[in-house]
């Protein structure tokens, strides 16, 4: 087959020269979230990147954890699929009400029947899950590839980790609460009162970024009550587990306080050289265009805090506790993509299509052709794996400019249609969205795209930013 896009073969350098910044659970500084405080557990200090502490989830992670971690993770879509469709269809069926109201509320929100459904839900999707795209983080991915001072990368550095947990408010919030109410149920009937009145206590509904009020309730109050639950009841189980996750969710929620993220820009929005270097006469007025887009992604997140709830209630035993340690391992992973600035856009998108469970995902490089001149269009790269109950795995691997395409496609065995059907489909769907198929390449399916062979430039130091989020 002729490589029209330039897949490479070459593999992942597992020791770029890129420096891995530790840290807390918790963010610094007074009256800040200094990591959990539960009796029992020791404080954290400094955990490598991507690791679990005595079975909790490490919320730090960064590019060159995810480059490391790279290969160890590529099974999440197999084992997402397995946790949402095969388990969840068990569990419907087991009389087990908590996981059947939770599933039922899912299926029903992911499940498509007409294109048009799907292709809503598609982008949706991709408003909900891919925080760092637009013109504002082009721009800024150009700053940090140019010769700056470590002065101007630091503080930059520091505005995305920011950023990162501002963008995520409304999902960390809706964790929380579903946490809390968790850890309600648990506690013995002599506390639960006490603690639903802090729990009403709490705007669940609050702005993004609008945290103050919230965390000096989480900080003052819910926490010293569980740490003292924890204490006087010596229940150090699930009541200690399902707190853990809440004070997790609650120091990243803490950190995207809109006041420090707006500080935070305006810091770097006065150096001269980030003033020379950003392309655009307002770096403001570009940064205003991101945050009312935000408004989009955080009304299009039900489906993944849906899914994210499976999965912490399954974390926290509510599947049989058998089953915590793969919750966990699914979820551990999901946050560390839901963390991640890096190069190369990352999504996970399950729903269910006329009735067939499908599990795909997709990993974008939206400027594939970085030499181009400036006036020139973008090359967008794309490889889009997804796997269909009843036909098998599938990879699409496409490069799109000035809306033309050029793609490979690899089918499984149990497709029968012939080439010259496939590629007239193909072409007419792309048609229907005002898009043009220049060129299709058709091959049988017969091993795993690697990320790596599409994208070889994650393996490269200067794709890659030096950053914690």
């Amino acid at each position: 087959m002729a490589n029209v896009l330039q897949v490479s073969s070459q593999g992942v350098n597992n020791t770029p020269g890129i420096h891995v910044q530790g840290g807390n659970l918790g963010p610094l500084g007074p009256g800040r979230v200094q990591g959990p405080q539960i009796p029992g557990q020791s404080q954290v200090q400094g955990p490598e990147q991507g690791q679990q502490v005595q079975g909790q989830i490490d919320f730090e992670s960064n590019y060159a954890a995810f480059v490391t971690r790279m290969r160890d993770a590529l099974d999440l879509p197999e084992q997402l699929d397995q946790l949402l469709f095969k388990d969840g269809a068990q569990l419907l069926m087991s009389g087990n009400g908590e996981m059947q109201q939770v599933l039922n509320e899912l299926f029903s929100t992911i499940q498509m029947d007409d294109p048009s459904q799907l292709l809503q839900y598609f982008s949706t999707q991709q408003d909900a899950q891919a925080k760092f795209t637009g013109d504002f983080f082009n721009d800024l991915r150009g700053v940090l590839a140019g010769n700056i001072s470590d002065n101007l990368k630091n503080a930059i550095q520091e505005f995305l980790k920011s950023y990162n947990d501002y963008s995520s408010g409304t999902h960390y919030l809706n964790q929380m609460q579903s946490s809390a109410r968790d850890i309600s149920s648990m506690l013995l009937k002599s506390y639960r009162g006490d603690f639903e009145d802090l729990l009403n206590q709490m705007d669940w509904n609050a702005e993004p970024g609008d945290t103050q009020a919230n965390t000096e309730l989480i900080n003052n109050q819910i926490i010293p009550f569980l740490s003292k639950y924890v204490s006087r009841t010596h229940d150090y189980g699930s009541v200690r587990k399902a707190s853990m996750l809440f004070v997790m969710y609650a120091a990243k929620y803490e950190n995207g306080n809109k006041s420090v993220m707006e500080k935070l820009f305006n810091k770097i929005a006065r150096n001269g050289d980030f003033q020379l270097l950003f392309k655009g006469d307002d770096a403001k007025a570009s940064f205003a265009a991101t945050e009312e887009a935000l408004k989009t992604q955080n009304s299009a997140t039900q489906a993944s805090d849906l899914i994210s709830n499976y999965l912490l209630k399954g974390a926290q035993g509510s599947a049989g506790p058998e089953q915590i340690s793969q919750y966990y391992k699914v979820l551990n992973n999901l946050l560390l993509n839901e963390s991640m600035y890096m190069p190369l856009l990352h999504m996970l998108i399950p729903f269910r299509y006329q009735n067939k469970d499908v599990m795909s995902e997709m990993w974008v490089d939206p400027d594939a052709d970085k030499k181009k001149s400036d006036g020139d269009a973008k090359t967008v790269k794309l490889l889009l794996k997804f796997n269909i109950e009843g036909l098998g795995n599938f990879d699409m691997i496409t490069q799109m400019k000035e809306r033309n395409v050029d793609m490979h496609l690899f089918v499984p065995e149990t497709v029968k249609e012939t080439p010259k059907n496939i590629q007239t489909k193909v072409g007419q769907i792309l048609s229907n969205n005002g898009l043009s198929l220049r060129n299709i390449e058709l091959g049988r399916k017969t091993r795993d795209i690697r990320v790596e062979e599409v994208f070889p430039e994650i393996r490269e130091k200067e794709s890659g930013i030096n950053v914690a989020v």
